[in-house]
């Protein structure tokens, strides 16, 4: 497979929940290959709770029911595939609830799509977790860099203030392009660093490679809409986001697990503990996913580079997309 990506064969599509994301994305897939656009095309859910199998309801995970689980040598994780269709989802429902998830997984499972993508194929990435999206807009051979252990072990002992002067006596350009929260955050600028060492160990070039660039499209509707689907979702999903809480919490693995954060999870230990009622329960979860939403927005809308998508001022959003992206 070619690693050289070809303009539009990355799709990006981005938005605060409930703002029907993975159903675009599904359409456009779908008329990608009716209208010979593409073979096939590979989805990416950049959700970092949507990973968790068990927690399909809670997380909001839409698994179409007419995709079957599947493996294949060429991916570290399994995936689901509609192979009349030529429609693969990856990225949802792929690892138990004890198991580690991270950015840096995420990444991992990017880079085997991008590297396995044919010239005829697409890659549509669509998810609200904005932190997912940014990390692949990274220089090509930073995604494939691997984590060094004792380099990170040795870091950790080190100050902010101290890590902030190894980076710069390696890498100055890069500590000067860095925004002021990853700046101040330890786990940022180890990373950097430990990239930049890598680098230099490698006798890379920091300019060795642009970054990655590809159409992001941003969903947004009006609050009082969002809010109203939001609460209509979680409704929706509340009895069987019910049972699937009450098998984790019988199963009684560790809390530690970024699944037992995902929102509803925490209101719906309360109400099987009998601690709430489940009218308030329902209130609750449906308050913390618009305010989880809320966030989601804020954080998109100081990114710039963004093709904005009103929902509420367009009839097809696929063909939106694809009329951007082909015409």
């Amino acid at each position: 497979m070619s690693n050289n990506i070809k303009e539009n064969q990355i799709i990006s599509i981005v938005g605060a929940t409930a703002t029907g994301k993975t159903a675009a994305a599904l359409k456009l897939a779908e008329k990608l290959i009716a209208e010979k656009k593409a073979q096939k095309v590979f989805l990416l859910s950049a959700d970092s709770r949507q990973v968790y199998q068990g927690l399909e309801n809670l997380t909001g995970a839409d698994l179409p029911t007419d995709f079957v689980a599947t493996t294949s040598n060429n991916f570290s994780y399994s995936y689901f595939e509609n192979s009349n269709k030529n429609i693969c989802l990856h990225g949802s429902s792929i690892i138990g609830t004890n198991e580690e998830w991270s950015v840096a997984h995420f990444k991992k499972l990017f880079a085997e799509l991008r590297k396995n993508l044919s010239e005829e194929d697409v890659l549509i990435v669509v998810g609200g977790t904005g932190f997912y999206q940014e990390q692949i807009l990274q220089t090509a051979e930073d995604i494939f860099i691997p984590q060094n252990e004792n380099l990170r072990k040795s870091l950790e002992k080190l100050s902010v203030e101290e890590l902030q002067e190894k980076l710069e006596s390696i890498a100055a350009k890069k500590l000067s392009v860095m925004n002021n929260s990853d700046i101040n955050n330890p786990r940022r600028l180890i990373r950097a660093i430990e990239v930049a060492t890598f680098k230099k160990s490698n006798s890379q070039k920091e300019s060795v490679a642009e970054k990655n660039s590809f159409p992001t499209f941003y969903l947004e509707m009006s609050k009082d809409l969002r809010e109203e689907k939001i609460k209509k979702r979680v409704a929706q999903r509340f009895q069987t986001a019910k049972k699937e809480v009450e098998q984790q919490l019988l199963k009684n693995e560790t809390k530690n697990s970024l699944a037992f954060s995902s929102t509803g999870f925490r209101e719906l230990e309360k109400l099987l503990k009998k601690q709430i009622e489940e009218k308030e329960c329902l209130e609750l979860w449906q308050l913390a996913e618009i305010q989880y939403a809320k966030r989601q927005n804020t954080w998109w809308k100081k990114r710039s580079g963004l093709i904005k998508i009103d929902i509420e001022k367009t009839k097809t959003i696929a063909d939106k997309i694809l009329n951007t992206c082909y015409i």
